[in-house]
């Protein structure tokens, strides 16, 4: 016996659907910059020079969102566990993520104005 096939929708999920996909990462823009990270911690901290260091728990900073930091080499370690944050490294690693974001843009545009010439 063959199989009932459920009726064809254009997958956009209604309006509701297009509308969560539209509001969605908006959404998680404006948490992640409402809530202050590490980098804007000791910026605010003026922990920027080797002397002006800081214990991470004084700042009230964690290990997790840390670590990305130091593998990058944007937030620096002493030999006591004090970090300071180089600014020269942090403008060269924002300048390639606006670079690779402005990128993958790109890249999706130009593929949507393909499949829309077709």
């Amino acid at each position: 016996m063959p199989l009932p096939i459920p009726p064809h929708s254009n997958g956009l999920g209604g309006i509701f659907g297009s509308l969560g996909v539209a509001i969605g990462p908006v959404m998680m823009v404006l948490i992640a910059i409402q809530k202050p990270g590490p980098v804007r911690t000791l910026i605010k901290a003026n922990a920027d020079a080797p002397e002006r260091a800081r214990k991470p728990k004084t700042l009230g900073l964690l290990e997790p969102p840390l670590a990305p930091l130091i593998r990058a080499r944007v937030v620096l370690r002493d030999a006591e566990g004090c970090i300071w944050l180089d600014r020269a490294q942090l403008r060269r690693r924002q300048w390639r993520l606006g670079i690779i974001v402005c990128g993958a843009i790109f890249a999706i545009v130009a593929v949507l104005w393909t499949l829309l010439e077709l």
